[in-house]
């Protein structure tokens, strides 16, 4: 027999009609974790909480792609209109389908935003925010040769980018062609990041180069563009002399914990100091004993530092050196990660198994998967593209790319002028 009792209903509760200062902590707290996808999402809920965020931050611009733009974020893995990030304070990876990759990915930044190429000539440059979709357009084509970083400013808009070639360039909008750092391609940086609104780079001799504005005289007014930019070293190189000649050859520079940190391999003295804190006011360099919960891997193309309690596997205060594939009897050595205690002065060895003269090899560990993140430059379509068309031998090594340019003028590093750079404008 059926029962004739109601059952009360219980109350509903409208989520829409929060009070907007909790509306408004809770995008605060996504916000400060760098979680831009939950915070659009978090806006996409109802036109309540849109209106509750709307006013924060104040004077937002939602078609510029610095705007909610992601610094702890790093591109892991893409693979045709697929990328993967992970969030490096929090260890959340983030996965998404981007149509915006139709166009010719070039590389990314280390804080996440993505440097494409447009599919018709000249190949102009854009930079993409995958989390809001948000996309500017550059005025100059981007570089067929392997990118091995990018770094993007603000106020305005400027876009860094280091080649194999040994040399820095960047541009703004504005810019018809890039404007130019030259190196030596024996000492080519080998490392940069942006920090605190600048660029900087560092060199295999360990000189720290950084984005200056140039001086200006008394009473002249030049507005902040790509053209009042050079790059200029600010730091000389470290005093190394103790040290076997092939590791005086690898520095990385990394942000971690609101430092930028000078890192190159240990040697075998236990007391020698190879992490440094790079004071940016005063231009100094000052030693490091303890990175604290963080971990950091250093490889021969970025360098990445990580909360270790939110990666599993990963050991606090330790710094992971990603070492390339190497050469033995006619046959390539498996790549490997030699694990160095900072603050035991003790190191382990770490190596992956079989990897091929590319070093393609399918990932089978988080530590193999940020070490592969630090080794490989990021795939670039225009580049395969172009070099197909003019029969170039993709299998040549960084050797015969070193001959190539052994006989770079030594006079040392220097920018080029308005009128040089050019004359060097990018054909593609």
């Amino acid at each position: 027999m059926p029962s004739t009792l109601s059952t009360p209903k219980r109350p509903r509760h409208d989520w829409t009609s929060l009070p907007y200062d909790i509306i408004g902590s809770e995008a605060k707290r996504f916000l400060a974790g760098d979680d831009i996808d939950s915070y659009v999402a978090f806006r996409a809920t109802c036109s309540d909480w849109r209106k509750a965020t709307e006013d924060y931050p104040e004077k937002a611009v939602y078609a510029d792609p610095t705007h909610f733009q992601p610094s702890k974020w790093a591109l892991l893995h893409q693979r045709d209109d697929l990328v993967t990030l992970v969030n490096i304070d929090t260890g959340r990876s983030f996965c998404k389908n981007i149509s915006l990759l139709h166009k010719y990915f070039i590389g990314a930044t280390g804080g996440g935003l993505i440097l494409l190429g447009e599919l018709t000539e000249p190949h102009r440059a854009c930079v993409l925010n995958p989390f809001t979709g948000s996309i500017a357009r550059f005025k100059v084509p981007v570089p067929v040769v392997g990118v091995r970083a990018v770094a993007v400013t603000t106020a305005p808009l400027m876009v860094f980018i280091s080649v194999d070639h040994g040399h820095i360039m960047w541009a703004d909008q504005d810019s018809e062609c890039f404007k130019r750092f030259w190196c030596t391609y024996s000492n080519r940086p080998t490392c940069m990041t942006h920090f605190a609104g600048q660029v900087y780079a560092v060199d295999k001799q360990g000189s720290v180069i950084s984005s200056v504005v140039d001086s200006v005289t008394v009473g002249e007014q030049r507005p902040h563009s790509a053209q009042t930019i050079s790059m200029q070293t600010i730091i000389p190189s470290l005093d190394t002399s103790h040290l076997e000649p092939k590791r005086t050859r690898t520095y990385c520079l990394v942000e971690s914990g609101g430092d930028l940190l000078l890192v190159r391999p240990p040697c075998l003295d236990k007391n020698d100091t190879f992490v440094h804190r790079v004071d940016t006011e005063r231009k100094v360099l000052k030693p490091v004993s303890s990175i604290g919960n963080r971990a950091i891997f250093a490889g021969p193309v970025r360098c990445l530092s990580i909360e270790a309690d939110k990666f599993p596997g990963i050991i606090s205060g330790c710094i992971y050196f990603v070492m390339e594939p190497e050469m033995v009897r006619g046959d390539y050595k498996p790549p490997g990660v030699m694990v160095f205690h900072i603050t035991e002065g003790c190191q382990d060895l770490m190596t992956f198994g079989c990897a091929t003269p590319e070093g393609c090899f399918r990932p089978l560990t988080l530590v193999q998967d940020l070490a592969d993140y630090c080794r490989s430059i990021h795939y670039s379509e225009l580049f395969e593209i172009n070099a197909r068309e003019w029969a170039l031998d993709l299998s040549s090594d960084s050797e015969s790319d070193e001959s190539s340019y052994s006989e770079t003028d030594d006079e040392g590093s220097y920018s080029k002028t308005d009128d040089e750079a050019s004359s060097s404008k990018f054909e593609v």
